[in-house]
């Protein structure tokens, strides 16, 4: 379960920065995608950090052609910029395999905070505004932890 904790120096003022400001700092990204390339360094080398790199590429041209269509279809901004950033600063860790649960656990966690703010007499509609950044950071960990308890697993046989 260590591992899942590992970006959690990052990832814990990157979600309240965001909580509070409405923004996830550019150097806390910055120092994310670093981190992570450095984590993929000291497990599989150079060929680590090419594939971090390229993971971490994939995820923010992905999630920001996601935020662009919205925009298109929508005329809003559904996804902020500094959440792409933290995607694709996040597949540096965890890999385009592990996007899919950083993205369900991210949402999941989102939809459940909507859900309680509902029943607690909040009004929520289409301009309910809700910053993802701390959902994204439970994400991250959380497939993070998903992957160190597979391979815990394929070691245990």
């Amino acid at each position: 379960m260590l591992p899942a904790l590992l970006p959690l120096p990052l990832t814990l003022p990157a979600g309240l920065i965001d909580l509070r400001r409405g923004i996830i700092p550019n150097a806390l990204n910055l120092a994310l995608l670093v981190a992570g390339l450095g984590a993929a360094a000291w497990e599989d080398g150079a060929r680590g950090v090419a594939l971090a790199l390229a993971s971490a590429a994939t995820a923010y041209a992905l999630f920001r052609a996601v935020r662009a269509g919205h925009a298109r279809l929508t005329g809003r901004i559904g996804l902020g910029l500094g959440d792409v950033k933290f995607i694709g600063a996040a597949a540096a860790w965890t890999g385009l395999t592990g996007l899919p649960v950083l993205i369900l656990a991210a949402s999941l966690s989102a939809l459940a905070v909507i859900g309680i703010l509902a029943a607690a007499g909040r009004e929520i509609g289409r301009d309910t505004a809700l910053r993802f950044g701390p959902f994204l950071a439970l994400g991250l960990h959380a497939a993070l932890g998903f992957q160190a308890s597979l391979v815990a697993g394929l070691l245990d046989r």
